[in-house]
């Protein structure tokens, strides 16, 4: 119901809000729409769900919703939710402690290492102790070298004879001259340097009375050898002598070694590049990290403070 133009404007009119164009919504009370007349309610419908089923293109349901402007009318969106749930998208970046987090026995097979390059390492105050090495293995080396001939000096302890037959040598013998007296029993005899005796009568019967001729053997002359034979005693001259040897890298062998412990110790430098192959298996990972939060999703008032009011349209 429209006022028309020239037509007096009436009580009725002005209690019936006749003079607002048809699609006007306003806000009422409950109270005063309780206390408007049926021909006010015959031109004005509150905008709720069951008029907006009786009448859906002239009356909107505005139950728990706000008016917003825009270019055109009638569309309705948004939620009433007071609840968001943040997801981990939603999420700062942040950290969480191991809790219970643990890792079962990983088994690593032929794991080398190659490439690597190692720049002034050092390992010191390292301490080692029960360790039990495997004895096994036994094997031998080969080597080559010199004694030392200026050190063991000794001596051997000699018997035996010289050969009896051999060595010929001679001797020199001086003879300075000597004279023989003769006695006879004609007292007959001549004497003379070549020693010749006579007797006239019995030749037989002279005797000589020696002297001593002199003689001497040099020792100076007439040098030689004597062939013989000799035995050392086995245990004679104990001694030692200086060995310098050489061994090559040969004999290739492994100890065990197992047990004992390795504590303490720390190593600096660097370790840089290389390439590890192989493969690792096995390996649970089990537990979880410790919570953070509450398990509740996360209440975000969206709606200001309000009051409720009825909106109101004018549908005649």
């Amino acid at each position: 119901m429209t006022i028309r133009t020239g037509e007096p404007l009436l009580a009725s009119d002005i209690n019936d809000l006749t003079f607002f164009p048809k699609g006007t919504i306003l806000t009422f009370s409950s109270a005063a729409w309780g206390a408007t007349s049926t021909s006010f309610k015959t031109i004005w419908r509150i905008c709720n769900a069951a008029n907006h089923t009786a009448d859906p293109d002239n009356v909107p349901d505005l139950t728990n919703k706000f008016l917003r402007g825009a270019e055109s009318s009638g569309t309705a969106a948004g939620a009433d939710s007071q609840s968001v749930t943040i997801t981990s998208a939603n999420l700062p970046a942040h950290t969480h402690g191991v809790g219970t987090l643990a890792m079962s026995t990983l088994s690593a097979t032929e794991l080398p290492v190659s490439g690597l390059s190692t720049t002034s390492l050092s390992i010191s105050g390292l301490s080692i102790s029960g360790l039990s090495v495997d004895t096994s293995g036994a094997h031998t080396h080969s080597g080559s070298g010199t004694t030392n001939t200026g050190s063991g000096g000794h001596t051997h302890t000699v018997s035996g004879n010289t050969t009896t037959g051999g060595g010929a040598h001679g001797h020199t013998i001086t003879d300075p001259g000597h004279t023989h007296t003769y006695s006879s029993p004609d007292s007959y005899h001549r004497s003379g340097p070549d020693s010749a005796h006579v007797a006239k009568d019995d030749r037989s019967s002279a005797t000589t009375g020696v002297a001593t001729t002199g003689i001497t053997i040099g020792d100076t002359t007439g040098a030689h050898t004597h062939a013989f034979s000799v035995s050392t005693s086995e245990n004679g001259g104990i001694h030692a002598h200086d060995v310098n040897v050489s061994i090559p890298e040969g004999g290739s062998h492994s100890h065990t070694i197992s047990g004992g412990t390795i504590s303490g110790g720390s190593i600096t430098g660097s370790i840089t590049g290389g390439t590890v192959s192989g493969n690792i298996t096995g390996g649970t990972l089990s537990g979880s990290t410790e919570s953070a939060g509450s398990s509740s999703a996360l209440s975000i008032d969206t709606v200001p403070s309000y009051y409720t009011v009825l909106y109101i349209i004018k549908v005649v």
